[in-house]
């Protein structure tokens, strides 16, 4: 037994190894059936033996967590007015009301949308904070509590710290850092990087040059011309031939495919010919949401935030999407909106 358990530990070891080719979704699959296989013979062995499975982990059989290149989306939070605050409160207060958060949105299994996610989440700590607040005001008479968020995406090294696997440094740690910093009282400030992940999702407010500094240089994209190109001949093709063309970017999370993507909108930009730029997100939050791409894709062009009445939104829908359907083009756009809710 013990032999199987450390050719067990040696196969997750060098798999694990692996990651960065193949990817956590394919990584973790592999990886399944070995571990169950290991911890049931370390569940057999502790009741026949657990002097033996005591050696077992000394030997190597819980290796500590190995450091790990990886994309992630870290997120800060700090709470606002601490210093003013903490004249006036008790130190038991002062621990139940101040918190600080550190996230990274990516770390323990990658996701296309984690940049969106960790957007989200900021926004949802924002109201909240905001509701603190108010508590704060109503249960001890003083104003000024609020919190700030800040957001940057990029590469970070994870584990082989102090904190074994809950260590994470980098740059990125510290551009989100500086971006919480400089974000002001219940504002959440994301960096140019993240915002090219989430642009066309957020409504967002773009920041006077120089509004904060941080050391870098945008690089331009490399190892990715023959995908380009074939994105730009796709368009070519169905632009000439009027037929519906589609193309399917297949990659592990942060490996470039949103970047790829930027360059082609960018290049579109450029293009001096008429059509329409619809973007949509396939949310994996919205995967039971009957035409929920349909939607995504009609809100995004014609304007229309989950924040509109519902006549707003019936308004903006039939008025952009009439005049470029067949006869009784109101009818239909009214139709599409029921369809797509």
């Amino acid at each position: 037994m013990t032999l199987e358990l450390e050719q067990l530990e040696s196969a997750i070891r060098a798999l694990d190894a692996q990651r960065a080719l193949l990817g956590d979704a394919a990584t973790e699959i592999a990886l399944a059936p070995l571990r169950a296989r290991r911890d049931a013979l370390l569940a057999t062995a502790s009741v026949a033996d657990p002097v033996a499975v005591a050696a077992a982990a000394v030997s190597g059989a819980a290796p500590a967590p190995e450091q790990l290149l990886k994309q992630v989306t870290v997120l800060f939070l700090d709470v606002v007015g601490s210093t003013a605050l903490s004249q006036h409160l008790d130190p038991e207060d002062i621990h139940q009301i101040m918190d600080g958060l550190l996230a990274a949105f990516g770390a323990e299994g990658s996701h296309e949308d984690d940049p969106q996610r960790a957007v989200h989440a900021g926004l949802a700590l924002l109201a909240e904070g905001r509701a603190q607040g108010e508590a704060v005001r109503r249960r001890f008479g003083h104003a000024g509590f609020d919190v700030r968020v800040g957001i940057h995406t990029g590469s970070v090294l994870l584990g082989g710290g102090v904190d074994e696997g809950g260590t994470i440094r980098g740059s990125t740690v510290n551009i989100a850092a500086r971006m919480e910093q400089s974000a002001p009282a219940g504002g959440l400030r994301i960096s140019h990087d993240t915002y090219l992940h989430v642009r066309g999702g957020f409504d967002v407010q773009p920041q006077p040059q120089p509004l904060l500094q941080v050391k870098g240089h945008a690089a331009p994209m490399v190892g990715r011309d023959l995908e380009l190109a074939q994105l730009r001949a796709t368009l070519d093709a169905a632009a000439h031939t009027r037929q519906v063309r589609a193309i399917t970017v297949v990659a592990d999370a942060g490996l470039g495919k949103s970047r790829l993507m930027h360059e082609f909108q960018a290049a579109l930009e450029l293009d001096a010919r008429a059509f329409w730029l619809l973007l949509g997100r396939a949310d994996p939050a919205r995967q039971l949401q009957p035409y929920g791409l349909l939607r995504d894709l009609l809100a995004w062009r014609l304007q229309i935030a989950d924040s509109d009445s519902a006549e707003t939104a019936k308004a903006k829908l039939v008025d952009g999407l009439a005049p470029r359907l067949a006869e009784d083009g109101s009818m239909q756009a009214r139709l599409i909106g029921q369809l797509i809710g």
